[in-house]
């Protein structure tokens, strides 16, 4: 799991977003489709929150090196490795 601390310090940076917001708007950016369970309302508000946040590519990286220092693989079974 990455490591949820950096990434609610990342969150905070992106319209005070929780980590689990960061993770879902990460997967979006990576052109995947997430398959989110709405169990709580105030799950609503993260999700409205992940939909509209945009990362640059240097800040993908970070994430992706969050990520990496976990020994998560963030690939998908469609990207090559470079």
């Amino acid at each position: 799991m990455i490591n949820n601390e950096r990434q609610a310090r990342f969150g905070d940076q992106k319209q005070g977003a929780a980590a689990p917001d960061v993770a879902t708007a990460w997967a979006i950016a990576k052109g995947t489709t997430p398959i989110i369970g709405i169990t709580k309302p105030s799950y609503i508000d993260g999700l409205v929150r992940a939909i509209t946040m945009t990362f640059s590519s240097d800040e993908i990286a970070e994430l992706e090196a969050f990520a990496d220092a976990a020994n998560v693989n963030t690939r998908g079974w469609w990207e090559k490795e470079v």
